[in-house]
């Protein structure tokens, strides 16, 4: 068992108290985390690095070979190019490395973004048991395919992504793209939006970014 999945197994039945960092739209405030060692896979990938996003609870992942500023700076540079750069980045690392993963940034890639040290039991992107949900998802995959996870991260992170939050009481997916998803038919996707109460909910019940969006919309 890897290190990343000792501790997700020791940690279970520990508590912790965690200070909410304040948010109002998606991307605004994203927390950082580099999970591993891991079985090191044919693409010689041993570390995971996640991103995730404050506000929606969206999750990025990305193998990485060696844990190091370098690696980390690609993987977010890559995560930068679709989703754009973001206000703060809380990571789980020290000021060195996150000062040499900003310098990377800005010298390789031209992004201005600057990760500030954080205990994650202090600032948390997730709540303790979205967490520990999918640590345990990346380990039992890591558990099943030792030697090709890192091309199995895509459908543990879609069931994490459609699957509603305990906190926000929605998927990260509607957050984030203010819309269910769909992976059947047109016709499926208007029955399974109705059902869902996609087009029926009251913006009241909805976070004011996400009423607003709706609001221009319709």
């Amino acid at each position: 068992m890897c290190e990343t999945c000792q501790n997700a197994e020791h940690n279970k039945n520990v508590s912790r108290k965690a200070r909410p960092v304040k948010v109002e739209s998606p991307w605004e405030v994203l927390g950082l985390d580099i999970h591993g060692p891991f079985p090191e896979t044919s693409q010689s990938n041993t570390h995971i690095l996640l991103v995730t996003d404050y506000f929606t609870k969206w999750v990025e992942a990305a193998p990485l070979q060696k844990k190091d500023p370098l690696s980390v700076a690609k993987a977010l540079a890559a995560v930068f190019y679709r989703f754009g750069a973001s206000k703060n980045i809380y990571a789980s690392q020290s000021w060195n490395f996150c000062e040499e993963v900003s310098r990377h940034l800005c010298e390789r890639w031209n992004i201005s973004q600057i990760l500030t040290p954080a205990d994650p039991a202090d600032c948390a992107g997730l709540d303790d048991r979205s967490a520990e949900v999918l640590r345990s998802s990346l380990c039992s995959v890591v558990n099943e395919k030792p030697s090709e996870w890192d091309t199995h991260l895509d459908p543990v992170l879609f069931n994490f992504r459609t699957s509603v939050n305990s906190i926000t009481k929605y998927p990260p997916f509607f957050l984030m793209f203010n819309r269910y998803v769909c992976l059947s038919s047109e016709v499926d996707f208007v029955k399974d939006s109705k059902e869902q109460g996609a087009g029926s909910g009251k913006a009241e019940s909805l976070p004011p970014f996400t009423a607003a969006v709706q609001e221009q919309q319709n």
